[in-house]
């Protein structure tokens, strides 16, 4: 009744305010299990096509037949914007549109509320959105006061039961204490969740925004994409700032291009990490389809962002061309009036001393012909374009695409007299078509804060000053009349700056420091280290190797073997390098160590100058060593490489990214930030300061939650801590704030002392409720915590890891324990035992060998919790489980069968009746399937499919004629496969 009041009304009561129509779940189905409201979907089809009952039902018959894998969930996807291909009664090939997105009013908007699915078990779905009877996003509601998550998870659950449901279901609402959105994906278990922001104050009302059936239809025609990644394939979703900004770039092209308005240009502030590229595809891809053959450029000014770009486009599925030499890019524009299309290219294939003929060509052609100098519907988008877009490269890109209109990106627009990105890409009213900047994608999740820190101030930090008048104290001891010359021979001869950065010593002091801070404070993270130039990087290396594993540090950087003034040091190590990455050219060496940094164990430290500054996305990425002089948007830049979100189950795991300062960097960041209002980054960089303040007021609101017992480290102390959480369900908001407490712990050094106690109590209280409530041991719970994979040593330097282990051991439920506990007189304590030792068993062995016990338990926890029986009546009840599963782990050592073969004859004897055959019967099936039930099968969708074909092979071969449910007995068996299989 509250998840109604909170949330099933209120989404339900918005919805039919905007468009939708409601129905009850019960009100909809015409036939069970069946995901399409069938009769509602043919009369669209016969409506939107105008078609024969025969023609809709071939379209039907598609969309049934297309399977649940993530290839078929593709086709949904395709079907849904493109429509289904039949052939008419003639043979004609014929498109049917699924869906009237022209004419808004023709199509039908449905949601239904406690929609009830039976997959492996009755599931009834909170809300569903239905367009022409089809489910396009599913709904999840919890209370206000509980997490998301758990309507996340709920939602991940009915994906992997009801997978015929989900091929259709594009994306899923989660409403709990935040309203979020994210991707289904057929067999994908962490995708990552968005928030829809407003201007209301709340997200429902701002969400519902986007669920407008006119922004339902353009999200889906236009946003929603599937993406393939070295073989991985998600589903690409529409942040709202990518979705605002898309649609005002579009709508100023098209009526450009139509002749329908003038503004042709306009500049996009995102900041770093905020997705500038896929604002640009989705942008790119809406224009193509609204004006039908437009020509589309894609302009970069790195041979890495020109590959990056490629590479998106391409994951998305768009056609597209690179034009990688001059003479291509002659072609594509001299081609009839120019040739149509998507094209990537670098600014300097305009130069304009190759393409003065070309120009002077298309300003005699235009003269009486349309050419693509004086074609409207030719659209730029630059990205970077602080950068490149002021010299003559850009000049002559203009001079040849006059009529065009330009779209640059930026996350960092420069105004200066000679380079103003606003100037160029703006007007006087408008400085920027669309805004999103720091503060916006910190507070959205997008990216996080970044922390500063300078190390080793006095001994190591470049004294500029100082070090010029040293220099000019010097000079006055030579002569006047060779003062200048020495200068100037000095100036060529002697970069100052770069001798004071790159002597031995100091470096060797960095590394030092660098080891044991990554060490200490980064791992399992990963860190870069910025040199000052490519000799720096190779010291770095060097010094690094001396104290780190040498697989732990890689430089990146590129190599001149053909100039005779590389340096020695660099050509040796470009030799050595070589070697290692043995037949491999430079190019493949950079890919294969920058996708081992993101996705593999090692390197865990990249060294760079001045390569992957700019475009380079890692996540893992979380510490910046800084050691060279940036300024302005080029620093703003670097420190920005560390600002990524880490997700994992769909939350942020790194709490910020984090610079440390060798040079002085500091006064230069403050100055880059001047040219932008000071309300846009005060946040930008976070003092140490601010982290122990965080870290201060979050270990008083966990504290608040245990206020009436004492912050004792002891057994009953803690005990009473972890009753508390389960009782009052506050574990997800405690677990959050433990974790945030622990990542800002993590990061103090002498500071942390006056926390040392407190932190030590709360982490033996989260250890202890892993340990008592989810039956697991610590050890395993650390292991597992996807924040810190092998963060062992900092919590057993915290806490004693043995001590819980020895207060709050894994119960085992045996004859030897039921035996000890029916001797004693039963008390709270031993119900408690009893009950987790229980929950846990059920929590391990999840499934049909289970489910007949879930409610009994559950049923039990809730009384136990309000109080509602004695604590013995209670007791007798759980005692009588835990004597069922006993005697069902006494039968299966009886039978010498392991956890998998007694799972599938207990379900075999649900469904066939007792039966001497199953023991051999199981044997037969799992021999059968073994060479197909390799390492992780269960993560292959076609994999899935083959062994549930032989599943249900085997059922009809043994079993016809004796068998309840074919179909439900498969499925169960799937389901133990996946877990034990």
């Amino acid at each position: 009744m509250v998840e109604w009041e909170h949330c099933e009304k209120p989404i339900i009561e918005k919805l039919t305010s905007v468009g939708w129509q409601y129905k009850k779940g019960a009100e909809i189905f015409e036939k069970e299990n069946e995901p399409l409201l069938t009769s509602r979907l043919i009369k669209a089809i016969k409506r939107i096509n105008n078609v024969n009952d025969k023609e809709a039902q071939m379209a039907l018959t598609i969309l049934n037949t297309t399977p649940t894998s993530i290839e078929g969930a593709r086709k949904i996807l395709h079907y849904i914007k493109e429509g289904v291909p039949i052939k008419d009664e003639k043979g004609n090939p014929q498109q049917i549109a699924l869906i009237d997105y022209n004419n808004i009013e023709n199509n039908e908007f449905l949601v239904a509320n406690q929609v009830r699915h039976m997959g492996k078990q009755l599931r009834i779905l909170d809300a569903l959105l239905y367009i022409n009877g089809i489910p396009l996003v599913a709904v999840e509601c919890k209370q206000i006061k509980r997490s998301w998550k758990i309507a996340y998870q709920q939602i991940k659950a009915y994906e992997e039961d009801l997978p015929n449901l989900f091929k259709y279901v594009q994306f899923s609402i989660a409403i709990g204490d935040r309203v979020v959105y994210f991707p289904n994906v057929p067999g994908l278990k962490n995708v990552p969740v968005y928030e829809w922001r407003g201007k209301n104050f709340d997200d429902l009302d701002n969400l519902v925004e986007l669920l407008k059936p006119s922004s339902l239809l353009d999200a889906l025609r236009y946003f929603i994409f599937y993406r393939e990644d070295k073989g991985v394939i998600t589903k690409v979703l529409p942040r709202y700032m990518q979705y605002e900004a898309s649609n005002l770039i579009v709508e100023r092209a098209v009526k450009y291009a139509k002749e329908e308005g003038h503004r042709d240009r306009g500049l996009i502030w995102h900041w770093q990490g905020s997705g500038k590229t896929l604002t640009m595809i989705f942008s790119a891809y809406k224009i193509k389809r609204l004006l039908g053959n437009p020509t589309i450029f894609f302009i970069v000014d790195r041979k890495e962002l020109e590959e990056q770009l490629s590479g998106e486009l391409k994951s998305v599925g768009l056609s597209f061309e690179v034009i990688d030499s001059i003479n291509k890019l002659k072609k594509v524009l001299m081609h009839a009036d120019g040739k149509r299309g998507i094209f990537v290219t670098l600014i300097h294939k305009f130069r304009e001393e190759e393409l003065r003929e070309v120009r002077e060509d298309l300003i005699r052609l235009s003269k009486r012909d349309k050419t693509i100098m004086t074609r409207k519907d030719v659209v730029v988008f630059i990205d970077e374009g602080h950068r490149t877009q002021y010299g003559d490269l850009a000049a002559s890109m203009r001079s040849i695409l006059k009529a065009a209109s330009f779209f640059a990106f930026t996350g960092t627009p420069i105004s200066k007299k000679d380079r103003d990105t606003y100037q160029v890409f703006g007007y006087p009213d408008e400085p920027y078509l669309h805004r999103y900047f720091i503060t916006d994608s910190i507070r959205d999740g997008f990216t996080v804060k970044i922390a500063y820190q300078p190390r080793l101030e006095n001994d190591v930090h470049l004294k500029k000053e100082e070090l010029e008048a040293f220099l000019s104290s010097k000079l006055e001891e030579i002569p006047e009349e060779y003062r200048e010359k020495v200068k100037t021979e000095l100036k060529k001869r002697l970069n100052t700056i770069k001798v004071f950065l790159k002597n031995p010593k100091r470096i060797k002091l960095i590394a030092g420091d660098i080891a044991k801070h990554y060490i200490e404070h980064v791992e399992p993270f990963k860190a870069m280290v910025v040199a000052v130039d490519r000799e720096a990087c190779v010291f770095y290396k060097e010094a690094l190797d001396k104290l780190l594993p040498p697989d732990y540090t890689e430089v990146v950087m590129t190599y001149n073997p053909s100039d005779p003034n590389e340096p020695g040091k660099i050509r040796e190590y470009h030799k050595k390098l070589r070697e290692r990455f043995s037949g491999k050219d430079d190019k493949e060496i950079t890919e294969e160590i920058v996708n081992r940094f993101k996705y593999k164990d090692t390197p865990k430290i990249l060294i760079v100058t001045d390569m992957l500054l700019t475009g380079f996305d890692a996540p893992i990425l979380q510490t910046m060593y800084l050691d060279k002089p940036l300024k302005e948007h080029r620093l703003l830049q670097a420190i920005a490489r560390t600002n990524r979100p880490y997700l994992r189950d769909g939350e942020n795991i790194k709490a910020f990214g984090l610079i440390i300062d060798y040079v002085g960097i500091f006064k230069e960041l403050k100055r880059a930030l001047e040219i932008y209002d000071e309300i846009d980054i005060r946040e930008v960089a976070t003092d140490i300061k601010k982290i122990k303040e965080k870290l201060k007021s979050d270990i008083e609101k966990a504290l608040s939650f245990f206020e009436e017992i004492e912050v004792k480290d002891d057994r009953e102390n803690i005990m009473k801590a972890v009753e508390i959480l389960f009782k009052k369900e506050s574990w997800d908001e405690f677990q959050k704030l433990y974790r945030s407490i622990r990542y800002h712990y993590k990061l103090l050094k002498e500071d942390r002392l006056e926390f040392k106690n407190t932190f030590t109590w709360l982490t033996q209280v989260y250890y202890a409720y892993y340990a008592k409530v989810e039956g697991l041991p610590p050890e395993i719970e650390i292991k597992k915590d996807e924040f810190v994979e092998d963060a062992l040593k900092f919590i057993h330097r915290t806490v004693d890891i043995g001590k819980i282990t020895k207060d709050f051991p894994i119960i085992e439920i045996d004859e030897k324990f039921l035996e000890k506990i029916t001797k004693q007189k039963p008390n709270e304590r031993m119900f408690t035992d009893l009950l987790f030792a229980v929950r846990r068993y059920i929590n391990v062995h999840r499934g049909p060998l289970t489910e007949d016990l879930v409610e009994q338990v559950e049923s039990i926890v809730e009384r136990w919790k309000h109080k509602k029986e004695e604590i013995a009546k209670l007791y007798k009840e759980i005692l009588k489980i835990a004597q069922q599963i006993q005697e069902r782990e006494e039968e299966k050592k009886k039978l010498n069968l392991s956890e998998l073969e007694y799972s599938i004859v207990t379900i075999l004897k649900r469904h066939v009746g007792d039966n001497p055959r199953l023991i051999e019967d199981t044997k037969t099936l799992l021999n059968e399937t073994e060479d197909l039930r390799f390492p992780r099968w269960q993560e292959k969708s076609d994999i899935i499919s083959t062994i549930s074909r032989e599943v249900m092979r085997f059922l009809v071969r043994k079993y016809k004629g004796e068998i309840d449910n074919v179909i439900r007995t498969r499925d169960e068996i799937m389901e133990v496969l996946k877990r034990w299989g």
